[in-house]
């Protein structure tokens, strides 16, 4: 008997944090879904941790292996692995409210949309504050926004495979921003939810100064989301108005700090033509 929901949890290595991502599933007050864990190319010794913690799990789960690299292809493998009506894409190294999944699949039943998404509050060095992912965007949608991250969102896998929307491979540090960006673009039908239903665990470098939070990788892969989420809207005729225009260029000289700072200075050369 099919479940309503697919839940996908890619993972590599981190297997404590795991058992308590997969816990948090345990204490769902909604039970009707699937956990399918894909494992990214984990040392053989976690990935025998992970195993046996997927043995213990109180419920239906399938641990499985990427064929690609990195979270991006572990997710989209998900996703080709799995059949359930609605999809939740849900980090390792986060935790689900036991009221997220009953949440979100109500208000599916409300309507008819094509994803739903709840709020995430930040977890920022093992304290829970005052930040949110999944609040309410712009209506625009050619405005530069960042509207949801993994876990906020259950969306239809209807609409998914409508739309050809995967996860971008090529993109290994902010493919969530250009995923969330694409399902806005591709809908007419969602709507978001001022409710907490998780916590977003904030990695320790992310909260830190500019200097220390984004390497090389972090930089490109953010320069990268921007260019592809204006390809985007461009090819749907979506224009940003003047005060995102702003943030871009904003956005965009955040990056070319950053390169100064850690001291990717013919990087920086090379990217200032990305300015405008």
């Amino acid at each position: 008997m099919h479940k309503m929901i697919d839940v996908i949890v890619p993972v590599k290595g981190r297997p404590s944090k795991l058992e308590r991502a997969l816990k948090s599933l345990e204490d769902q007050t909604y039970q009707e879904f699937e956990v399918t864990v894909v494992n990214d190319h984990s040392s053989p010794e976690d990935r025998n941790d992970i195993a046996q913690i997927c043995a213990a799990y109180k419920g239906t789960i399938n641990l499985i292996d990427s064929k690609g690299t990195g979270a991006p292809a572990a997710r989209n493998f998900g996703f080709g692995n799995t059949q359930n009506e609605y999809v939740l894409w849900f980090d390792s190294d986060d935790i689900l409210l036991p009221h997220k999944l009953e949440h979100d699949i109500q208000m599916f039943k409300s309507n008819t949309f094509d994803f739903v998404v709840s709020r995430a509050q930040h977890i920022e060095k093992g304290m829970l504050v005052d930040r949110y992912w999944g609040k309410q965007p712009q209506t625009n949608k050619g405005a530069f926004q960042f509207p949801f991250q993994t876990m906020c969102a259950l969306v239809s896998r209807a609409f998914i495979e409508e739309k050809s929307i995967k996860w971008n491979e090529d993109n290994l540090s902010n493919d969530d921003w250009e995923f969330s960006n694409e399902c806005m673009i591709k809908s007419e039908r969602y709507t978001f939810s001022n409710t907490v239903t998780a916590h977003y665990n904030v990695p320790d470098a992310t909260s830190g100064s500019i200097g220390s939070s984004l390497n090389r990788i972090k930089i490109e892969s953010q320069f990268k989301a921007i260019e592809n989420i204006a390809r985007l809207q461009k090819k749907h005729d979506l224009k940003p108005g003047l005060y995102s225009r702003i943030r871009i260029i904003r956005h965009r000289l955040f990056l070319l700090q950053a390169c100064l700072r850690n001291g990717y200075y013919l990087y920086f050369m090379k990217s200032l033509k990305r300015l405008f």
